[in-house]
């Protein structure tokens, strides 16, 4: 970029030639010594020594020129303090204004020339008094309309200088608004004017300097703030008599000569030559360099007609580079190789190129060449699809970019590939390049190239390239993540439109979601939404109540119902009763809660479980009439057999007395006919047992001796293991025999065939606040698969038997709120075992047996 001369610096040089003699002697020694004997005295010994650190390019308040000279209106500040108390400084150069306030905290600077006081800055500095105030003002591009305040700038990015006073204002007073700390006001306005920041704050004087010396033709002043920058010169605080000093020589600075260097650095406006005072100094001086000043005029004029057309051309650029972004960022239906076609075309119009590559490592690319010699909008392009990944074939083009992962701008091609290599046909001669890599997480993702431009390539190519493609890479990411979301959600959908469930998602009282499954099953009918209560079976309508009301409401957990209901008319189920089953839990729904339901028919499972019942009712009714008929048979056959004996002896005129043997037989046949039905009637119409406080062991014993000659003759030998310290419980006796009598009977019958050892095993003890009876034996045992069923009623698995005594001591245990289980004995054989509840347990355990 050519740099434009200084004609101030040039003018000022001629008027200095002519004006050297008012100039020597514009200043006047001092008749008196403003310091006291001790000042003078320490600065004699401090002349030179003292080092001052100006704020680094602030202009025009102070800077260091080209030259490496202390410049600006703060610096004559501190030139007219040396000259008029006789010393020199010992000016340092910062690269930072942060450096510039740490290097004071560690006593490594001993003055700043202009800063505002703060609280953090007063415990290590002293200020003289103010100099003068200045404003912060808002900088914004032109297209930016209206007067801001802070106020009204919460969406925009603002910069403000690192360190300075009203950066710390601003974040403290407005802590909402995005700001980016730059390193100078020079750099801040820059990144404004190529729209990386929205607004700039600095001072007044600052950036109307920024704007005539850098040229910036699209930035404006858009408002002040409410803070305004009181600068003094501050002082090391542990020095007081430099800052006495200070003050006393910035004493000696008149009103007018503060003036005159104020209005020599910062102008708002300009000052006609009519009434500027120098200019009927110097006008005879002017004649005579007038030639001089001309030509140097046309120069500058060429110069800056130049300058403004580059800076006009970079404007454009911009412009288009930007206009590029926007089109880019709206293109939101369109297709990968859409966005990635016009990335490329793009870049090759930005840089005026003659064709464009762009090749991802996980995909396929594309090669863009332009039919005319320069790009142009609606000229043809010819277009190439790269294979997938980096290929060899176009080595040439992203090679080295991989290879560095740096962009890499080559503007005399040849030179660096001779052979051509790795550039594929059509493309024609290459003689210049440029490749720009992008990085994810350290990797090369995508290399994008364009190639053949008029010119040489430069930075501004090389950014606007840069900024292209990472948005093109952003474009592609989200494209990419959308897609497969929607493929995500597609599977998701079709698998639960195929559920064989019904599924149901409720949301702040409203259903949002039906799947067909669930329109199959349910119809117009749904619990837990709009439904009529009349459809709903009455000894449900209150499960169903509770669970519509825990969906609705979304209570935390899972709920559950099963309900009957009756199809609406209409439906193909309609009159037929239908069983389902609901199950209820929250779940989070396009971001709220919500509750998603589960539906199953279990209607076939119903009809399914209700048909067993009835078989199984059924078959019970058989065992049992089977084995009453079969109770009955043998006695009532013996009653015919009787009765025939009688008739024929009645008929012989036999005595009473041969008569009454066949009386007895036939009243024996009838007991035992009664007997049947007693214990049917027994076993179908129990009567609450009379309990009382009793030993366990006595009934037991009883049982056994009763059945002692009985076990004797089957040759099985018995065991007892009765705990003597068995403590007293609530049972009947004649029915704590009768279930004793019934196991031993029944270990017994399963010993009859045994062909090994015949053990039967009776034992009580006391185990986890229980009364234990076990009676086990060593016969073959019980199969697990019927364990469960060994005490419903009327079931057997041996021939001549009702199947009522073990169901009969199942409801005698229970009736004291006891259990009785079988088990698998020591040696195979079978076990049962009854639980008695203690005497402290009855009372609970009457009340649960009977409901009260």
């Amino acid at each position: 970029m050519v740099r434009r001369p200084d004609v101030r610096f040039l003018l000022a040089a001629l008027l200095l030639l002519f004006a050297f003699s008012a100039a020597a002697s514009a200043a006047t020694p001092a008749a008196v010594d403003p310091l006291t004997p001790e000042e003078r005295q320490w600065l004699t010994a401090h002349d030179g020594k003292i080092r001052l650190a100006p704020s680094p390019n602030w202009e025009p308040l102070e800077f260091f020129d080209e030259n490496g000279r202390y410049r600006g209106l703060v610096a004559d500040y501190m030139h007219l303090v040396e000259e008029r108390l006789g010393f020199r400084f010992k000016v340092i150069r910062i690269d930072s204004w942060e450096n510039v306030l740490t290097l004071a905290r560690h006593r490594e600077v001993d003055i700043i020339s202009a800063a505002h006081h703060t609280r953090e800055r007063g415990e290590f500095l002293n200020w003289s008094p103010t100099l003068f105030t200045l404003s912060n003002t808002i900088i914004v591009k032109k297209s930016v309309p209206g007067v801001l305040t802070l106020g009204r700038m919460q969406n925009m990015t603002i910069g403000v200088p690192a360190g300075y006073a009203v950066y710390h204002y601003i974040r403290g007073t407005y802590p909402d608004l995005n700001l980016v700390p730059v390193s100078s006001g020079r750099e801040g306005m820059r990144m404004v004017s190529f729209g990386e920041l929205d607004a700039m704050i600095m001072e007044v004087p600052n950036a109307l300097f920024v704007i005539e010396d850098q040229q910036i033709t699209n930035l404006r002043l858009a408002g002040t703030i409410d803070f305004k920058v009181e600068l003094g010169t501050a002082t090391r605080n542990d020095w007081p008599l430099l800052g006495s000093i200070m003050e006393k020589g910035l004493a000696l600075i008149t009103e007018e000569e503060r003036a005159d260097i104020y209005n020599k650095w910062v102008r708002l406006e300009q000052i006609p030559f009519y009434r500027n005072p120098t200019f009927w100094t110097v006008i005879s001086s002017m004649f005579i360099v007038v030639a001089v000043i001309m030509a140097a005029v046309i120069a500058i004029n060429r110069t800056l007609k130049m300058q403004v057309a580059q800076r006009t051309e970079e404007l454009r650029v911009n412009e288009k580079r930007l206009e590029a972004l926007l089109r880019l960022n709206q293109m939101t239906e369109a297709s990968l190789d859409e966005i990635m076609a016009f990335a490329v075309k793009e870049a090759v119009k930005l840089t005026r190129s003659r064709f464009g590559y762009l090749a991802f490592a996980d995909s396929t690319g594309w090669l863009f060449v332009h039919d005319s010699p320069y790009a142009a909008a609606g000229k043809g392009w010819t277009a190439t699809c790269t294979p997938e990944g980096f290929p060899d074939e176009f080595k040439g083009f992203w090679g080295e970019a991989l290879a560095r992962r740096v962009p890499v701008t080559t503007n005399d091609y040849p030179a660096s590939n001779p052979a051509m290599k790795g550039v594929p046909t059509g493309v024609g001669p290459i003689f210049r390049y440029m490749n720009i890599p992008v990085l994810k997480r350290g990797e090369v993702v995508v290399v994008a190239g364009v190639g053949n431009k008029p010119v040489p390539y430069d930075d501004a190519d090389q950014r606007q390239v840069t900024l292209l493609m990472a948005g093109m890479w952003r474009m592609v990411q989200r494209r990419r993540s959308e897609e497969a979301l929607k493929q995500s959600e597609k599977r998701f959908r079709d698998l639960v439109e195929s559920a064989l469930t019904g599924i149901t998602i409720v949301q702040a009282g409203e259903v949002v979601y039906n799947n067909p499954e669930q329109e199959r099953i349910m119809g117009a009918l749904a619990p837990f939404g709009t439904r009529r209560d009349e459809t709903i079976h009455p000894d449900d309508l209150e499960a169903v109540n509770r669970f519509s009301e825990a969906v609705m409401n979304g209570e935390p957990g899972l709920h559950e119902a099963e309900f009957r209901f009756t199809p609406t008319t209409g439906s193909k189920d309609e009159g037929r009763q239908i069983w389902v089953t609901c199950r209820a839990n929250p779940i989070e729904f396009q971001g709220e809660s919500a509750m998603l339901i589960n539906t199953m028919d279990i209607t076939w499972a119903k009809e399914l479980e209700h048909l067993l019942v009835v078989q199984d009712k059924m078959a019970s009714l058989g065992h049992v009439a089977a084995g009453i008929a079969h109770e009955i048979r043998n006695p009532l056959s013996g009653i015919n057999i009787y009765m025939s004996t009688l008739e024929k002896r009645v008929a012989a005129g036999r005595s009473m007395a041969e008569l009454e043997p066949v009386f007895r037989q036939v009243r024996s046949a009838s007991g035992k006919i009664e007997s049947v039905i007693r214990r049917v009637m027994n076993f179908s119409k129990p009567c609450e047992p009379k309990i009382v406080l009793t030993r366990i062991n006595k009934p037991v014993r009883e049982a056994l001796a009763l059945s002692m000659m009985m076990l004797t003759k089957s040759n099985i030998h018995v065991e007892q293991r009765l705990d003597e310290a068995l403590p007293r419980c609530y049972a009947e006796p004649q029915l704590i025999e009768e279930v004793v009598l019934n196991l031993i009977t029944n270990a017994a019958s399963a010993l009859k065939a045994w062909p090994w050892e015949k053990r039967i095993r009776v034992s009580t003890f006391l185990e986890g606040g229980e009364i234990i009876l076990q009676v086990e034996d060593s016969g073959p045992g019980v199969p697990r698969e019927v364990r469960d069923r060994v005490f419903e009623p009327f079931f057997t698995t041996k021939n001549n038997s009702t199947g009522i005594g073990l169901s009969l001591c199942h409801r005698i245990v229970t009736d004291h709120g006891g259990s009785i289980r079988v088990e698998e004995g020591e040696g195979g054989g079978a076990r049962f075992v009854v639980a008695l509840p203690l005497e402290g347990d009855r009372g609970e355990s009457r009340n649960v047996r009977h409901g009260l």
